[in-house]
């Protein structure tokens, strides 16, 4: 058997766009059969299009246009199959001008529920003289000759790394590379034989095709050396890459505090669309020290893009005096400095057309440190799935061959500067003991009285309550990535109240 296996980034709900390309990858690959992602004509996370009967028969048409393709070579495809009992995800395949469905999928996640009925599962047929299994679910074994594998999976830091490892039977996996709502999926569609060793990888992070034939069976392909910061970093990237081209923009824009979170997210948006793309903005207010000012432009200079320097002090005065008519040194003039500076990037954002990148990352997400129409304001957000403690890891990541990120932004104590000598230990506890809480509890599950065992004398029940009180922040946030198991961008939910 000759296969060619087609990595697909589909862009969402764009069935046009989505069809040429499977057109274009059918007509040039030289394989008795092509074999293309779950939902690979309508894109991933499309949600209330699901719903739209003009939308499933624009895409059946389409449909019906690469079927008549097969007549040439056969073809392996996942769709939305619109049954007389509801819509299910299918996988068809289509082979001399005709279609069969040969999977549905039974184990729906629940944003799927919503839109898809649960179908049968894996199922067993012969195609080319072999007992195939083809899957949409996740499947841990396999005893037919070959397991192909449809399973979507998208990218996180607590699981790639057991995704990576061999398995003991033969298998296809098909996985798309492409950011779905705020899931990345980062492609790694591979070939492996019965030993389970990979014969051909795709590589992360882009669209490809890899070919396979039974000559191939021994080839065995060793994976890269393994570090998670790095795939981080990557996955980080693709993901603004891909924001910025399905939406259009091909400028962003960044309040730099002079801070490690704006300085690692400039460093992220010059890797993914270009330096000469992104303006950074610092705004200094009164309390802010000269270090910030001077970070950030040596920041902007070690990455070689623009830093535009505009103070806030007169506008924050003349708001005082016209109408507070008073100073009061207070939270609400605090949280007024972040509002003024989130107005200047915004309107930056619309005279240009540039995405304004919030820089939140997953601790003050949480915790709900931040100013709600000021530093959360924004298009997207790239770090509000990682941890204070891990913005420093990665930061020592971008600097291991030279230094971007000032020394001095990562040495410097964390600090909002909306009032004098201001430190988030003011308001928060040592970031290492705040994550370490959050993810235990959020994330892993672990009872209070656990976590109160395992960090003695630290304020357990009260960085608990803590997260649950900003719930009403968190749901009116910039949009973000997951890349951990369970995120405060689309997992963790809690009532306002």
């Amino acid at each position: 058997m000759k296969a060619a296996l087609i990595q697909l980034n589909p862009k969402t709900a764009d069935i046009e766009e989505n069809s040429a390309k499977i057109k274009q990858y059918i007509e040039n690959e030289k394989a008795e059969i092509v074999i293309f992602p779950a939902l690979a004509i309508t894109g991933f996370d499309c949600r209330d299009y699901f719903s739209d009967s003009d939308f499933i028969n624009q895409q059946n048409t389409v449909l019906e246009e690469i079927t008549l393709m097969s007549k040439e070579k056969d073809i392996l495809i996942g769709f939305a199959e619109r049954a007389d009992n509801g819509l299910y995800s299918s996988i068809a395949l289509l082979s001399g001008g005709k279609r069969t469905i040969v999977c549905r999928k039974k184990n729906l996640h629940n944003i799927e529920k919503k839109y898809f009925k649960s179908g049968g599962g894996a199922a067993d047929i012969e195609y080319k003289g072999r007992l195939t299994t083809i899957t949409l679910d996740d499947m841990t074994e396999s005893k037919t000759d070959i397991l192909i594998n449809f399973s979507a999976e998208n990218f996180q830091t607590d699981t790639i790394q057991r995704r990576l490892r061999e398995k003991n039977y033969s298998e296809i996996k098909v996985n798309p590379v492409c950011l779905a709502g705020s899931y990345i999926f980062d492609g790694r569609s591979y070939f492996s034989n019965k030993r389970g060793e990979r014969i051909i990888t795709a590589p992360a992070f882009e669209e490809a095709s890899i070919c396979y034939d039974d000559e191939s069976i021994n080839k065995v392909k060793k994976g890269k050396e393994f570090n998670i910061y790095d795939e981080t970093i990557e996955a980080l990237v693709f993901s603004l890459k891909d924001f910025c081209r399905k939406t259009g923009f091909k400028k962003a824009v960044i309040g730099l505090s002079g801070g490690i979170d704006s300085a690692l997210t400039a460093v992220l948006a010059c890797k993914a669309i270009g330096s000469e793309n992104v303006i950074g903005i610092t705004m200094p207010s009164e309390y802010s020290s000269s270090g910030s000012v001077d970070d950030s432009m040596e920041l902007a200079e070690n990455l070689n893009m623009e830093c535009i320097n505009i103070p806030i002090k007169s506008m924050f005065n003349c708001f005082v005096e016209d109408i507070q008519r008073e100073k009061y040194n207070d939270l609400a003039e605090e949280n007024l400095q972040s509002r003024l500076r989130g107005i200047i990037l915004m309107n930056y954002s619309n005279r240009y057309n540039a995405l304004l990148l919030a820089t939140g990352n997953k601790s003050e997400v949480a915790t709900g440190y931040c100013t709600l129409y000021g530093d959360t304001c924004g298009g997207f957000c790239l770090l509000s799935d990682i941890y204070k403690t891990d913005i420093y890891k990665i930061a020592d990541r971008i600097n291991k061959e030279g230094i971007i990120i000032p020394r001095s932004t990562i040495r410097k104590a964390p600090s909002a500067e909306l009032r004098p000598n201001q430190k988030d230990t003011d308001s928060l506890p040592e970031y290492e003991v705040l994550d370490k809480v959050i993810k235990l509890y959020f994330e892993e599950r672990i009872s209070i009285e656990e976590i109160e065992y395992l960090c003695p004398g630290k304020p357990v029940r009260q960085i608990i309550k803590t997260v649950l009180r900003a719930e009403f922040k968190r749901k009116q946030m910039t949009s973000g990535v997951k890349i951990t198991n369970r995120s405060f961008v689309c997992d963790i939910d809690y009532p306002n109240i």
